[in-house]
């Protein structure tokens, strides 16, 4: 297995690096009298530095970023933009206290969860996209551009969007002369081919510790954590025994290793790519791990039946801080970063499932030789439902991860963590 890392002394260098270089919206940048950062392109024009914090997993996907951050220098030469890349778990950490303490980035990632706890620290699009002849609002796909539009106004363009499905090792199936799943698995086959591939050290599947990866399977088992008006309720018998049914797996059958590090929402992308895992629910947005780490072959098919067949759709974007120094040049840099050309690369690599309509086939025609992507995609799509938050989602989720933990790891069951859960989750929204 190729090793995944975001090398802890790489990231440091570049927020030190960044912070000591980027005009952003610090204190300690050093601007002209006009807020430009002093120093001019070969063509007279004042050169501007643009802060991005991003959510990024690993090498392979920093080096994407990187490239669509030089591409908006080849476009707009006076613009440099420096990447700070982080970890999803960091990422919600660094944010709010960089937001607070006055040091916001320029430009930032936003999951669309998340995006109604960040509306007030984003810059409003409207006027910008009013005088851009050229960002075809209409090519978002409109059920996540819709997640970061607020009374009207768009906060953050999206890059991405998809419905989670469910990724599997061919290799692993075919050692064990095990049947590849399909659209018609249902979840006692689901079971059967765990049994089959749970031997020799490996496992049937995996799980880590966030609740996006196993809300699907959630909702297929008849449980619904958050409906979708936005409340929250746990407690629910069909509820717990969907969560119960999943520890389950971990800690009675042995179909899936015991997560070892609840820190890591990658945790589980880790074990599949050394290869000792059979089935994966995620999104589209991770074929790019599939290129870059995983030395066998992977297929792909939709979330397995259990009371219904249903999936999750979400997505991502990015945004403009509302406290930059440099809002119509951040504009410029948002418009290029997720414009066609940029979302293009994002497919070709496997990244990003396009949220605009006019680049989606890229993805397709760059990903066909993985087994089954398209039709899973498109079948998850047809099953899909919108991935339902609460206000205050990024303490909700906190919240309701944590909670599972004791769950998963075999410490509590599922009706004894709902009830802690749910309190702290009332307590919070009252």
């Amino acid at each position: 297995m190729k090793k995944r890392k975001v090398a802890a002394f790489l990231m440091a260098m570049l927020m030190t690096l960044s912070l000591a270089a980027c005009g952003g919206s610090g204190d300690d940048a050093k601007t002209d009298g006009n807020g430009m950062d002093g120093t001019q392109t070969d063509g007279g024009e004042e050169i501007v530095e643009l802060r991005w914090l991003n959510k990024c997993e690993s090498e392979a996907e920093a080096a994407i970023w990187q490239q669509l951050a030089d591409n908006v220098t080849k476009e707009y030469p006076n613009i440099k933009i420096t990447i700070e890349n982080t970890d999803w778990t960091s990422y919600w950490t660094k944010l709010p206290v960089e937001l607070a303490s006055g040091s916001a980035p320029d430009l930032m990632y936003m999951h669309f969860s998340r995006a109604s706890d960040y509306k007030n620290s984003m810059l409003p699009l409207g006027e910008y996209i009013k005088d851009d002849e050229n960002v075809n609002m209409e090519d978002f796909y409109s059920g996540i551009l819709d997640c970061f539009t607020f009374d009207d106004e768009v906060y953050a363009f999206p890059y991405d969007f998809g419905p989670y499905v469910m990724y599997y090792n061919k290799d692993l199936f075919d050692k064990y002369k095990v049947e590849y799943p399909d659209e018609e698995t249902d979840w006692e086959e689901f079971l059967e081919i765990c049994q089959k591939l749970s031997v020799d050290g490996n496992y049937g599947t995996v799980f880590c510790s966030s609740c996006d990866y196993y809300i699907p399977q959630v909702l297929s088992l008849g449980g619904e954590i958050i409906d979708e008006n936005g409340t929250f309720e746990i407690t629910d018998k069909e509820t717990t025994d969907a969560l119960q049914t999943l520890a389950d797996l971990i800690n009675v059958q042995g179909y899936a290793p015991k997560i070892a590090d609840t820190a890591n929402t990658v945790w589980n992308w880790e074990q599949f790519e050394a290869g000792n895992i059979g089935m994966l629910i995620d999104g589209p947005w991770c074929v790019s791990n599939v290129i870059n780490y995983c030395d066998f072959n992977v297929g792909y098919t939709i979330v397995p039946a259990a009371r219904q067949h249903v999936t999750t759709i979400n997505g991502s974007g990015l945004a403009v801080s509302n406290t930059t120094k440099h809002p119509k040049e951040a504009y410029l840099a948002l418009q290029s970063l997720t414009g066609p050309a940029a979302q293009q690369i994002l497919a070709e690599n496997g990244r990003a499932l396009p949220s605009r309509e006019s680049v989606r086939d890229y993805y397709y025609e760059a990903m066909s030789e993985q087994d089954g992507l398209e039709e899973a995609i498109k079948a998850s799509l047809d099953i899909g439902i919108p991935y339902h938050v609460t206000e205050n989602f990024s303490e909700v989720s906190t919240i309701l991860n944590s909670g599972m933990d004791v769950v998963f790891s075999g410490e509590a069951t599922a009706e004894e963590a709902a009830k802690d859960i749910q309190a702290q989750v009332d307590a919070l929204l009252k």
